[in-house]
């Protein structure tokens, strides 16, 4: 081989060498991300005491700040106490958790102004235009309707109320959803639309839950305080299903109203709550196996898990039991009954959850676990 023909033969054999090589490296699969939680989403209330470092990202999907409200008196705007100090930390949140969806949450329970803004379309703009403004001025990514109700239970509410607003309920969302895809067609991005929902039946007839699930990326649905100080009797807080001693309501029986309301599955998330009821003055009555569960009682509490613990411990006197029909804990030490929600029955929940179909779980609320002991059980069990 002459040299001539012996360069080219060199400068093809590099250059393939070299060819070869950027081959295997654009071809190294690509690092593994970290296995972040999908549709576990918590609300976070802005009168409870946390500061940004304290929240643990990493066990949710989703951060739903509760609540702002309705100025009435300023054109149906938006307002929230202390809203800099609020997003300045909401601010530090995002950047620590790039992943983390955060939502505004309007309304709450008692929240009035709803009925009328909905009801005329020049405020029900207004409305929805301060909420893109909201959306922009904080870089949030979504926005929660808690209207509590809009047709409300047949035995009354405290908010303003008209027959209308079944359908002034759907026109807000529908307003909302149309904004926020305008929204995102200037900014590139894509706000999310949920809106939270009481697991009562009537809920379900009152109001149009199916359409409300088409509009919204889905119903939040309230599956707890099924017994309270409204309660005549001691009673399970969030049972899952109806206890065999008799229950006033269930999650499962509220899953099932949606469902045959229309409501698709996938729109339905599970709400789990991160407190509990009390009653003081409860006897025992005759079930050894299920002491003082539906006896009468004075409310005591509504304790949330950080100071559940303190009854938990060895020493506290309180006996821990757990109804497997209802898939609910409760303790007990001979005076104080106590509903609450705990590691166990969290698990429940998350295998009834992904068995359903549902679309999602989310907490009331973040403070009530700090420490995210709870939180970090759910996370790992709904994945």
């Amino acid at each position: 081989m002459d040299k001539k023909w012996l360069s080219l033969f060199l400068i093809i054999f590099v250059v393939g060498f070299q060819m070869s090589g950027c081959q295997e490296e654009d071809e190294k699969p690509p690092e593994n991300k970290p296995d972040l939680p999908v549709n576990v989403a918590a609300y976070l209330s802005t009168w409870s005491n946390w500061k940004a470092d304290s929240i643990k990202g990493e066990y949710l999907s989703d951060l739903i700040i509760a609540f702002a409200s309705i100025n009435q008196k300023n054109g149906y705007s938006l307002e929230m106490s202390g809203v800099a100090a609020v997003m300045a930390k909401i601010a530090a949140i995002k950047a620590k958790y790039p992943h983390l969806k955060i939502s505004v949450s309007v309304g709450g329970y008692g929240a009035e102004g709803f009925s009328d803004m909905a009801h005329d379309p020049n405020l029900r703009a207004a409305f929805v235009g301060d909420i893109c403004a909201w959306l922009t001025k904080y870089n949030l990514d979504g926005v929660d309707i808690d209207w509590e109700y809009p047709v409300g239970p047949p035995w009354g509410q405290s908010i303003k109320s008209r027959p209308q607003d079944r359908q002034n309920y759907i026109s807000l969302l529908r307003d909302i959803r149309n904004a926020l895809d305008a929204l995102g067609g200037e900014t590139g991005k894509r706000y999310g639309l949920s809106t939270a929902v009481p697991a009562g039946s009537w809920f379900t007839t009152a109001n149009d839950v199916k359409t409300a699930a088409e509009i919204t990326d889905g119903l939040k649905l309230m599956t707890y305080d099924y017994a309270g100080d409204w309660s005549g009797t001691t009673g399970h807080n969030a049972n899952l299903f109806m206890s065999s001693r008799g229950s006033s309501w269930s999650s499962d029986e509220a899953v099932k109203a949606y469902l045959n309301a229309q409501v698709p599955s996938n729109k339905i998330m599970l709400g789990v709550a991160f407190y509990g009821q009390a009653w003081s003055g409860v006897t025992e009555g005759s079930y050894p196996s299920a002491p003082g569960y539906a006896r009468p009682g004075k409310f005591w509490k509504s304790p949330d898990w950080t100071a559940i613990q303190a009854y938990l411990k060895p020493n506290s006197g309180y006996t821990r039991y757990w109804d497997g029909a209802a898939k609910a804990p409760f303790l007990y030490n001979g005076d104080r009954w106590i509903s609450y929600t705990d590691h166990e029955q969290i698990r429940e929940l998350c295998v009834y959850a992904k068995g359903k179909n549902l679309g999602g779980v989310f907490v009331w609320e973040y403070s009530h676990d700090m420490k995210a002991e709870l939180l970090q059980t759910l996370a790992e069990s709904f994945k």
